[in-house]
């Protein structure tokens, strides 16, 4: 069966608005064949793993679908005064949610995505403890008319054949809907069915299905989020705002610097902008976004002035009692928008104390309690990344306080991330801070230091029992998108199966069908050298594990800098910059002038090393299964830069 794939944006080279039927003309066609491979591999490791769960059918037997809600994926104004998402608390162990999937149109005409309960809250901030489980029974009750499908070779979970509908090529809504599931983003939770999987899940319009995730008990406290991830249809949902937070509580007691500060949990998402305008060149200072952001559904309501060509922004406004230091807890939950953001008082940037990083406590995993912040006065987010830090309240002569994003430079064929405002920071009214608050609005209070969260200690200790590298790879024109892993070299020396033994050609786009990439067994510690050779910015999202993040390479050489404050820090997302230079040439070994062999200052200048980042890769966890790792820019995803790694049972 063959499935058009469409670009996540116009061709590159002619910039076509989303008004332009030609910008949705270019499609990409795979086939999905039944690979007796795939079939092989996933009875000998994914199977395995699914057999400890039910059965799909036995899962899903007695879920009770949860019915449609009234006026779903509400937003607010801009400009609005941002509120504490609403929030949802395990208790004796266990967090039960139902959520309604569902979709509406804003007033733009851009179709909006969200996670509805019963009662009206929208995508709530879930709280649980380590340990605990969580319930999720998810009804997908959008409405659509299928015209994509593509079927998944068993074993799967829930339904059998993704469908989709054809974007709007009018350019007003160039969305598109249909199957949905639930990435629990960040944590080490199992990769089975009925768990977080998202590979082999399928909810189409109609079905309901149910899943019982289990939060390891040595799960480090911090933020995390949950978003679906339907190969395809990625993009589309997340943009449209189908995400909420994860905390996973008690990072009191390991950064007790946190107990009792008043916290703000900050969702910034992203969507297409309302204008309709074609995007700037990448990093282009004061230019057009390729998206708008929102924080906590406020959109910063990007406004383009046509004739005179500046941009502005209407932030949401964020109340503080003076004097104040308060914790800030910020998801970027955008599909493809990278963030650089800074407090600045008066255009001075602010110095912030950064606590955790993709849900890990800084500097919490060596054995040392407590984790020590760490200063900055700015940090790189990639899309998906989180970071949780103190901030201080201005004082009362500062004009303008505000949390911004820097412009960034994503390389010649990147999208466009201007620097633009989020958040003005307003010290609150006589009162204000009397009213009412939310259960989550403090940080608990310090209850004595735990060391049973350190899920990754002694890594440092490991010698990796594999070295690979692993790269990022595109099409000039944007329509394929390819993550690869050429090269596996053991501690010895020796050379081991990587991604061509595995039966996956270099070069492949992700199919759910596909084999994995990556085969490896639970208990190792590998080290991974990730590296950029397309022209522009690529994130690194590694599921189900983290990484410990060695160094930063080559990046200064290709015109970038190194992000700040995530050397020996736990992550699960990095950024990993472009390759320099002009557009590869087209020879005899590069007919297609795709994929450039090298980075270049010039033509016939030496060539420069490829930007990279060396990890740990920590498979020591209770993970066993099929799970993926791709480039969190989710178009990019959608468009094939994902691939499947396999964890083997360490018996075995």
């Amino acid at each position: 069966m063959f499935k058009p794939i469409t670009p996540h944006k116009p061709l590159r080279q002619s910039k076509l608005t989303f008004g332009q039927p030609a910008a949705f003309a270019v499609t990409l066609r795979r086939s999905f064949g039944v690979a007796s491979v795939a079939i092989a591999l996933w009875a000998a490791g994914g199977a395995a793993a699914m057999a400890q769960t039910a059965s799909p059918a036995a899962i899903n037997s007695t879920a009770t679908p949860v019915a449609p809600v009234a006026n779903p994926c509400q937003r607010f104004a801009a400009g609005s005064v941002v509120q504490q998402p609403p929030a949802l608390f395990s208790q004796n162990g266990v967090l039960n949610v139902q959520f309604s999937y569902q979709t509406i149109p804003d007033n733009y005409g851009r179709q909006l995505f969200c996670f509805m309960t019963p009662n009206g809250l929208e995508n709530p901030t879930l709280y649980v403890n380590p340990g605990d489980t969580l319930n999720v029974t998810v009804t997908n009750n959008t409405t659509i008319v299928p015209t994509f499908a593509e079927v998944l070779t068993p074993p799967n979970c829930g339904n059998t054949t993704e469908v989709e509908q054809n974007p709007d090529t009018t350019g007003l809504n160039p969305m598109t809907g249909g199957s949905v599931n639930i990435h629990y983003h960040g944590t080490s939770t199992s990769p089975t069915c009925g768990a977080d999987n998202v590979t082999r899940t399928l909810i189409n319009p109609g079905s309901t299905f149910a899943y019982s995730v289990q939060f390891p008990t040595n799960q480090p406290p911090g933020l995390y989020w949950y978003h679906p991830h339907v190969h395809g249809l990625a993009e589309a949902t997340v943009q449209g705002g189908a995400t909420g937070a994860i905390v996973i509580e008690g990072i009191n007691n390991v950064q007790p610097a946190t107990a009792g500060l008043r916290q703000r949990i900050l969702v910034i998402r992203d969507q297409s902008t309302w204008q309709g305008l074609s995007e700037s060149a990448g990093g282009t200072p004061g230019g057009i976004p390729f998206t708008d952001l929102s924080v906590n559904n406020i959109t910063t309501n990007a406004t383009t002035n046509i004739q005179t060509g500046v941009t502005t922004y209407t932030p949401a406004v964020l109340q503080m009692a003076p004097g104040s230091q308060e914790f800030w807890r910020v998801v970027n939950s955008a599909s493809d928008a990278i963030l650089d953001i800074q407090v600045v008082f008066d255009g001075v940037p602010q110095t912030i104390q950064i606590v955790g990083i993709d849900g890990v406590p800084v500097n919490s995993q060596d054995g040392t309690q407590p984790g020590q912040p760490i200063a900055a006065t700015h940090f790189r987010m990639p899309p998906a990344s989180r970071v949780e830090f103190l901030v201080n309240a201005p004082a009362a002569t500062v004009q303008v306080a505000q949390l911004i994003t820097q412009l960034i430079n994503t390389g010649p064929l990147g999208d466009e991330d201007p620097q633009r405002p989020l958040v003005t920071m307003q010290l609150a009214p006589a009162g204000a801070q009397s009213a009412a608050l939310p259960a989550d609005a403090f940080v608990p209070a310090y209850a004595g230091l735990n060391t049973s969260q350190q899920m990754y200690a002694g890594i440092m200790g490991v010698t990796p029992a594999l070295t690979r590298i692993v790269y990022f790879a595109e099409e000039q024109d944007g329509n394929a998108f390819y993550i690869n892993n050429p090269v596996c070299v053991t501690a010895s020396g020796a050379n081991c199966a990587n991604q061509v033994t595995n039966g996956v050609a270099i070069d492949t786009v992700f199919d759910p069908n596909n084999p994995p990439s990556i085969i490896t067994t639970q208990g190792t510690v590998e080290k991974w050298i990730i590296q950029n050779r397309a022209q522009e910015n690529h994130e690194f999202h590694q599921h189900q594990i983290h990484f410990l993040l060695l160094e930063q390479d080559n990046f200064e050489a290709n015109g970038s800098v190194q992000a700040p404050a995530i050397d020996g820090q736990f992550l699960d997302m990095v950024e990993i910059p472009f390759c320099n230079g002009p557009p590869p040439a087209v020879t005899n070994s590069n007919p297609a002038g795709n994929n450039p062999p090298a980075c270049v200052n010039a033509q016939g200048q030496p060539a420069i090393p490829y930007p990279q980042v060396q990890v740990l890769m920590d498979f020591r966890g209770m993970d066993i299964g099929d799970f993926v790792f791709h480039c969190h820019i989710l178009g990019h995803e959608d468009l094939g830069m994902m691939a499947i790694e396999r964890v083997l049972p360490a018996s075995q």
